[in-house]
């Protein structure tokens, strides 16, 4: 991959590592935008902006995932918990998350 992308990126994580999710925001944001065939970034930033508080921009985040992974499981869950999805969408992310878990 790009060197430019993975230090972007390894920005991004240090941020979250030391809870500066603003940092994280951006960084996130800036590889989205550098970078919009990455996933890795999209992972990030939905994170990010999961735990700012922007539950609207992680769940759209999320949903333009090209591929389900754990992160992405993860988020969707938290987010239907959160969002008081107790009916089948809740339980559906959840056990997708579980499921990822086991591959």
């Amino acid at each position: 991959m790009n060197v430019t992308a993975d230090i972007l990126l390894m920005l991004a994580a240090f941020s979250l590592k030391a809870q500066f999710i603003a940092k994280a925001v951006i960084y996130g944001r800036a590889g989205l935008a550098l970078f919009p065939e990455d996933q890795r970034f999209r992972e990030v930033l939905a994170y990010a902006l999961f735990l700012a508080g922007e539950l609207e921009d992680a769940a759209a985040v999320a949903g333009e995932a090209r591929r389900d992974t754990r992160n992405f499981a993860y988020v969707r869950a938290r987010l239907a918990m959160l969002s008081g999805h107790s009916g089948a969408e809740g339980q559906s992310a959840i056990r997708a998350y579980l499921g990822k878990m086991d591959s």
